[in-house]
């Protein structure tokens, strides 16, 4: 009789459990397991004899290796009342969805690795794949068989359980210390991947965990099918506390793709100057520049000094995307003319800013087609292109990186063949 202190859940799952008199008390039904320590620690034994299920502790237990497959040995023999902290791995964790934080990927719990470290028996690792999938089938050697027979190597997936983050939030079972923290310690882009792989409810339960900052800028990384669904889906007050952090025009391409119903409950919730932006932003056609354009711009006006105008900069602490150039307008709102932070800076403080601005500005209409925009940047070497419309009047800029995320996007994807 071989003991072994690591094992998958899968090979110990209805095996026989004898005690110290060798009595059978029954086959291992399921396990519980509390995570105030980190790792997954078992504290008690959901144990089926007939058909009664028993719920123990045990003083002692050795898993054994035998020739008829694992066994396991146990002393001290007690009943319990599980713990509301505590959660069922078998009930719980197999077979449903967790992220490996590290791939940045969702995946499927098909086994799980145990140890046992002094006296105490842990999950250690999330197994997935097609080996963990048919172990407790007793199918895996087969399967690497006929993998051999190919010559090539089943995709096996281990995953420690510092790299896991559990999705199933079990009513009054299963109890995280911090729900869903790992994956807020992601970079949105990749929380977005994420969110994408999990079905409405799963990705929902995460997206309203999130700080409105977090679920902003997660929202703008997603699809738009995507971002679509969860605004239709989730809470309209929490809804609308992420759109507030988010520019305009980025909130007019996710109302696009929504159903026209579900768009409209969420714009009256705008106050009025904000709906008729958004509104006017939704009017454009997708191939032109008014529908990517950034409505959260700053101008001047002409006759203001640059001691004011660094002044008023200072309170505003715009987005470093939006101050690469000052754009200079009349009382009309007509643009007149540029000036770069730095050439601000440097200037007299008592200078007005018509007598210090570059007139000779390259702009481009709002109805222009975004192609143009392209080729007006790229010709001029332009961070960032102001936008007027038919009238001279500012309405917009345009920022590079912007031009560069929209074209990457699948949303350009359906412009393009609209344009072509």
């Amino acid at each position: 009789m071989e003991k072994v202190s690591e094992f998958f859940l899968s090979k110990v799952l209805n095996q026989n459990v004898y005690d110290e008199l060798e009595d059978n008390i029954g086959r291992l039904f399921d396990i519980y397991v509390t995570t105030e320590q980190g790792y997954p620690r078992v504290i008690g034994y959901k144990i089926k004899k007939g058909r009664e299920i028993f719920n123990y502790e045990f003083r002692n237990i050795d898993i054994c290796k035998e020739d008829k497959g694992l066994v396991l040995r146990v002393r001290g023999v007690k009943d319990i009342i599980p713990r509301k902290f505590s959660y069922l791995l078998s009930k719980h964790l197999l077979n449903k969805q967790i992220v490996d934080v590290n791939g940045k990927k969702v995946v499927k719990v098909n086994d799980l690795t145990m140890n046992k470290i002094g006296g105490e028996i842990r999950v250690v690792a999330v197994e997935s794949g097609i080996i963990a999938a048919t172990r407790k089938y007793k199918l895996d050697g087969i399967i690497r068989f006929l993998y051999d027979i190919l010559g090539k190597k089943p995709r096996e997936n281990s995953i420690t359980w510092e790299s896991v983050q559990s999705l199933e939030m079990v009513a009054d079972s299963l109890k995280l210390t911090e729900p869903y923290g790992k994956l807020t310690k992601l970079h949105p882009a990749d929380l977005a991947d994420i969110l994408e792989g999990l079905d409405t409810e799963a990705r929902n339960k995460i997206f309203e965990s999130l700080d409105k900052d977090l679920a902003a800028d997660t929202l703008e990384a997603l699809q738009p099918e995507i971002q679509a669904d969860i605004l239709s889906t989730i809470n309209n007050l929490r809804a609308q506390e992420i759109l507030d952090e988010m520019p305009n025009d980025e909130i007019a391409d996710i109302l696009d793709e929504m159903k026209e119903v579900d768009a409209e409950k969420i714009l009256l919730n705008f106050n009025k100057e904000d709906e008729e932006e958004i509104r006017n932003l939704m009017e454009y056609p997708d191939e032109v520049v008014g529908s990517i354009m950034n409505k959260d711009f700053i101008s001047f006006n002409v006759n203001i000094t640059a001691s004011e105008t660094i002044e008023i900069l200072r309170e505003l602490k715009p987005e470093d995307e939006v101050i690469h150039y000052i754009y200079i307008v009349d009382e009309d709102e007509k643009l007149q003319g540029f000036i770069s932070l730095r050439n601000l800076v440097l200037s007299a403080p008592v200078q007005k800013l018509k007598d210090i601005m570059d007139d000779k500005v390259i702009k481009i209409k709002d109805c222009q087609d975004i192609e143009d925009a392209i080729e007006v940047a790229l010709k001029y070497d332009l961070i960032s292109l102001p936008v007027v419309d038919l009238d001279e009047k500012l309405c917009g800029i345009v920022i590079m990186n912007d031009i560069i995320e929209e074209l990457l996007s699948p949303r350009w994807k359906r412009k393009l063949k609209k344009i072509i």
